[in-house]
């Protein structure tokens, strides 16, 4: 019996950890394939307007969907309109505050809005929610860029190339943060540890703003010339 109920308790205290809104109430298939075809729209860019008539229709159906909030949010950005864009990042955090994705979404739509410091706020709540995901390092450290916090930006990028060294996106980030630094021979000796494990991409060297800087260093040119 005591058994019985401690299985009881930690299943109570496992769904408490879910964001509000998915685990009460899962979505219905016709609303899941309207939150993931809303969400290829956006992502491939090729219809706002779809992406954003989509996942209306899942937020009218399920207001506190926390997940659908943060996609409108980012449609609505994507948009230009930014208020209302911030609107939704506000409601997704109030919703699920202790979910790192709401956050950064939030951090992304006031930085975009000019809300520095809710942006910066933001930010590092985020960071202390993610532990173990390389790609929202990335994300971290690119925002933390944007916000002039290049400290920040070295120690999130630093973190997702150690949490994942096969993730070429933490090899260009944290080479763009050397270089914005002015370590060269730092942002090289990254690039070429990444071009020998054969995870990148030389176009992607020569056309990225930051990484340009760097082609012509003697460590970095065999690899991209």
């Amino acid at each position: 019996m005591d058994r019985y109920v401690l299985l009881v308790w930690f299943l109570v205290c496992g769904l408490v950890l879910v964001e509000p809104g998915m685990a009460q109430n899962v979505r219905s298939p016709d609303l899941n394939a309207q939150y993931h075809r809303a969400e290829t729209a956006w992502k491939s860019g090729a219809s706002m307007l779809e992406a954003k008539a989509r996942v209306d229709r899942v937020l009218e159906a399920r207001p506190d969907d926390a997940e659908a909030l943060r996609l409108r949010a980012q449609v609505l950005m994507g948009m230009g309109r930014l208020d209302d864009a911030l609107r939704d990042a506000r409601r997704a955090v109030a919703v699920a505050p202790r979910t790192a994705t709401s956050q950064l979404v939030l951090c992304e739509v006031a930085r975009h809005a000019g809300e520095r410091e809710v942006a910066a706020q933001a930010l590092q709540d985020a960071s202390e929610l993610v532990f173990d995901d390389a790609a929202l390092h990335v994300r971290l450290s690119w925002n933390a860029v944007l916000l002039e916090q290049v400290e920040k930006a070295e120690a999130f990028a630093r973190t997702a190339l150690a949490l994942d060294g096969e993730n070429p996106s933490a090899y260009y980030q944290l080479a763009r943060v050397f270089v914005l630094q002015g370590e060269d021979e730092a942002a090289a000796t990254v690039l070429r540890n990444g071009f020998q494990r054969a995870l990148l991409d030389p176009s992607t060297v020569r056309s990225d703003s930051v990484l340009t800087d760097i082609t012509d260093h003697p460590v970095v040119r065999p690899y991209v010339n």
